[in-house]
């Protein structure tokens, strides 16, 4: 019988900074050869009954042979270094020399103590408007350094510089930098044994920095970072910011409930990467269910595809299955009732690479779901109605982007039928919504009341739709109800951003909510109630029995514990609704959540 031989990352030194997975490997081991002083001893201890096994001197033979008598004889060995294996592990020997003898062996990756020294210092390596490179090197010392790869040439890149193996020679180190033409007042530090308990860190500049380390008596076992970032005073990342769109943030996204269906292991993994992105369910069979978070899945019983498939038809406001078409086009047959009422269903295939609007496009969402989906998983969005191949904004996408509800959906094809052969399309929209879609056709003109040629009508203040021999399409403004929850005594503005957020998800603004629903025990609160006040909105408070009656997708584990209650925001948005669909689910804010549902008594 064979053994096993893992290679494994200790981390830079804290015995709980190696990784759960390498833990366990030691924790297995029969036989554990590890780096010396450079590696915690407390890390041997989780496992008192292994042989343990110094290499610092020994040969590579002498390493070599022990782990393989103990591999041949069917033992579990764990040869440990430290930080990472990949940075200055000299691993690629061993690596080699196994592969060469034919025997298996696994790699665990580890902290490597260059990412522990950032840590410590509390930097990021990479910043905007400072540099998007860091170059992890050494110094030439008794080990030399390919000529194309000396430190002088490295450093008059610019860019972040971390140097292993260096601090012995510091005066060295900042003359090559200088030399490199690098200021004497770029910020410099040393971390020494990052992430030991004896931890220390020395900061200064180039011009000073060797001369505060030798007072710091460190001379070994250190990381040397040089560059701007340390005085981290970049410029804000564009991950965060509201006003940048990405694969996980996009202006123009789909703002609806999506649950996602995967039938097959690559089909779930997959599956799980979109539901992230989205933040929905995934939706898999019970065999599947392990191979995502537990707190994202929904399993059902062999033989329940179809059925599981019919509850999230009826509850959510868009499906993404990843499997065949065919699949899901025999599935969708038996629900269709009509493309105000469908959901918005997208296909996409395991690998991710197209993403299909199959079912209600626009009113629905789906060709902005597919463009989502394809935005995560790095694949093409399929579109094919005809007013998206053509580069047209179709009248129910732009309704379901502004949050408007179309009155007389059935005249929705008439309107697109009328596009498609270039009649000319009467619009009475607000201007933003005509000049942002429309103006640059003349196809369309700007009108004030409906005239002979087929028409697209925003009702406003209670008007009712008229009788008219031509094709018209209205649209009314949704209304919502904003549900809110809140820590005690949050600030105003903590409160009005999260709602603003809500609202921004929704496609619509203040003057669509006709009232704010939130806890009994919220109602006392100053910054719901002066926000109410600002925007002339009426509030009303909801009991936590009446609150944890309502089934909401994303319930707090906080709130249940504080207050009793599982849902304040979207528990209190349904009620206040009058039992509306949830439009926007929780968002999270500093101190607050809102999330907004469609009022039920909306005009006909």
């Amino acid at each position: 019988m064979k053994g096993k031989i893992t290679f494994v990352g200790a981390g830079p030194g804290a015995e709980d900074l190696i990784t759960i997975r390498g833990k366990k490997a030691l924790e297995e081991a029969d036989l554990i050869v590890y780096a010396g002083s450079l590696v915690n001893e407390k890390l041997l201890d989780v496992n008192p009954s292994a042989r343990k096994c110094s290499s610092a001197s020994l040969s590579f033979e002498e390493i070599l042979a022990r782990m393989l008598e103990a591999y041949r004889a069917g033992k579990k060995v764990v040869r440990l270094h430290t930080g990472d294996p990949a940075m200055y592990g000299a691993v690629a020997e061993q690596y080699r020399e196994l592969d060469r003898l034919g025997v298996p062996y696994e790699v665990v990756p580890g902290v490597s103590s260059v990412f522990a020294a950032a840590a410590a210092l509390k930097t990021e390596f990479t910043m905007p408007g400072i540099t998007q490179t860091a170059i992890l090197t050494r110094a030439a010392g008794r080990t030399p350094v390919p000529e194309a790869e000396e430190l002088s040439k490295l450093a008059a890149h610019g860019t972040t510089l971390c140097l292993f193996l260096s601090v012995g020679d510091m005066k060295s180190v900042t003359d090559a930098l200088l030399a490199a033409g690098r200021s004497p007042a770029t910020p410099a530090a040393v971390v020494y044994r990052a992430g030991w308990e004896n931890e220390k860190i020395i900061r200064g500049t180039i011009s000073d920095i060797a001369d505060r380390v030798k007072e710091a008596s460190v001379k070994r076992q250190a990381m040397i970072v040089i560059g701007e970032v340390l005085a981290r005073s970049g410029e804000m990342s564009s991950l965060y910011n509201r006003n940048f769109a990405h694969g996980y943030r996009k202006r123009n996204a789909f703002s609806g409930s999506t649950a996602v269906f995967a039938l097959t292991r690559e089909g779930a993994l997959k599956g799980a990467e979109i539901a992230a992105g989205l933040d929905s369910r995934i939706i898999l069979p019970q065999k599947l269910s392990h191979l995502v978070s537990r707190e994202r899945v929904v399993t059902y019983p062999d033989g329940g595809f179809q059925e599981a498939f019919r509850k999230a038809w009826e509850s959510c406001d868009g499906l993404v299955m990843v499997m065949s078409s065919g699949i899901v086009v025999r599935m969708c047959a038996e629900l269709c009732r009509h493309k105000s009422a469908d959901p918005a269903v997208v296909v996409t295939d395991e690998e991710g690479n197209h993403a299909i609007s199959l079912l209600s496009g626009h009113l629905g969402g789906a060709n902005r779901l597919a463009r989502d989906v394809a935005s995560i998983t790095n694949g093409t969005p399929v579109l094919t109605t005809a007013s998206d191949v053509r580069g047209i904004m179709a009248f129910d996408e732009m309704a379901s982007r502004h949050a408007l509800r179309v009155v007389n959906p059935e005249a929705i094809v008439q309107l697109a039928s009328a596009v498609l052969e270039g009649k000319k399309i009467d619009l009475i929209l607000p201007e933003e919504l005509y000049r942002r879609y429309y103006a640059d056709s003349p196809q369309y003109s700007l009108v004030s009341s409906p005239g002979e040629n087929p028409a697209v009508v925003l009702l406003e203040n209670g008007e009712e739709p008229r009788s008219c021999k031509i094709p018209v399409l209205y649209l009314k403004r949704k209304r919502f109800a904003l549900g809110i929850g809140c820590r005690r005594n949050a600030e105003l503005s903590q409160v009005e951003e999260v709602a603003e957020k809500a609202m921004e998800a929704a496609g619509t603004d203040w003057s669509a909510i006709a009232v704010i629903g939130t806890a009994e025990l919220k109602l006392d609160e100053p910054a719901i109630l002066q926000m109410a006040f600002a925007h002339s909105i009426p509030v009303t408070g909801y009991s936590a029995e009446e609150l944890n009656r309502i089934e909401v997708p994303d319930p707090s584990p906080a709130a249940m514990e504080k207050l009793g209650i599982r849902s304040v925001s979207e528990a209190a948005a349904i009620l206040a609704s009058g039992g509306g669909r949830l439009a926007v689910r929780k968002i999270k804010g500093c101190g607050a959540t809102a999330a907004l549902a469609e009022m039920q008594q909306n005009e006909k």
